[in-house]
């Protein structure tokens, strides 16, 4: 099994911190891991490169040919491109075989990741997690009507996936995601919606503690706490990350305590001010990436 996650400039402490808990909690688990990068700097890297701690790291640069395919799709102030790396891992790892679990970067590995390698997959080629608006009926029944599936049909997060790559590569899910994408002018979730509506059901669903997510209910999280520290996987969702000021996830203290082993320890957090002119300045950086890219290919 291998490992693999993606970031960009935005994301890169949050992806530190995840892969010091990956080292921590997993070292052994898996053979390498797999960090795809997004106009991520060498110095961005070193630092991403001493939070694993780990020589089995493996940095892989996004190109615009990679993601030619999406270039056109939505993205927003917290989701931008690297979204759909997912989609393409399996063929941009050609040579990888067996399973390739992929991890989003705003979470934390809370467990040993050994029982994926021999989880019986019973024939799909993805596992998930239910995403957490499967709780709310009228919110679930909206997202599958919004992208063509039935009203019953389970929807997974994609943060969290369990990809099985010869069975993934064989059925093709690669093409048929793209091709629901270009089937699809927008789509409000991006890569979740697609990777959902490619697969339409054929999926196994995993234990949720493998992608323990909850929204704010009016401001905060009603969950007892407990169910952080027990759960494998902790999925820090939404725009207020644990690395802002104004974060009040009760999973935040675990944040702490594998960031205060990354080079990310003594960085100031974020302020709700700060995000905002950060979300500003990765509009403009898209904007003149699309506008270069306009005129390159004009």
């Amino acid at each position: 099994m291998i490992v693999a996650t993606a970031t960009d400039t935005a994301y890169v402490e949050l992806t530190g911190v995840m892969l010091a808990s990956l080292a921590d909690k997993a070292a052994g688990d898996f053979e390498a891991v797999y960090v795809f990068c997004d106009g991520v700097s060498d110095a961005d890297k070193e630092r991403l490169r001493a939070s694993y701690g780990l020589p089995n790291i493996v940095f892989v640069d996004m190109t615009d040919e990679m993601v030619r395919h999406f270039a056109a799709r939505p993205v927003n102030h917290h989701l931008s491109r690297t979204a759909y790396a997912r989609i393409l891992m399996p063929l941009s790892l050609s040579e990888a075989t067996g399973r390739l679990f992929y991890i989003d970067c705003d979470t934390l590995v809370n467990a040993s990741l050994a029982p994926l390698a021999s989880l019986p997959m019973d024939g799909f080629a993805l596992a998930a997690v239910d995403d957490i608006a499967r709780q709310v009926p009228e919110r679930h029944i909206k997202r599958n009507r919004d992208i063509g599936l039935p009203d019953e049909m389970r929807y997974f997060n994609s943060g969290v996936l369990l990809i099985d790559l010869e069975k993934w590569r064989a059925e093709r899910v690669t093409e048929r995601t793209i091709e629901f994408i270009n089937s699809r002018p927008t789509l409000p979730m991006m890569d979740q919606d697609a990777l959902n509506g490619a697969l339409r059901g054929a999926w196994l669903p995993l234990d949720e503690s493998w992608n323990l997510h909850r929204r704010l209910e009016k401001g905060v999280y009603t969950d007892d706490p407990s169910i952080w520290r027990e759960a494998r996987i902790v999925h820090f969702i939404g725009q207020v990350k644990p690395n802002y000021t104004d974060c009040n996830h009760p999973a935040r203290d675990l944040y702490f305590e594998h960031r205060a082993r990354t080079p990310f320890a003594s960085v100031p957090l974020k302020t709700k001010f700060g995000r905002k002119v950060e979300k500003r300045a990765r509009r403009l950086r898209r904007f003149f990436g699309k506008l270069k890219r306009r005129v390159l290919g004009a």
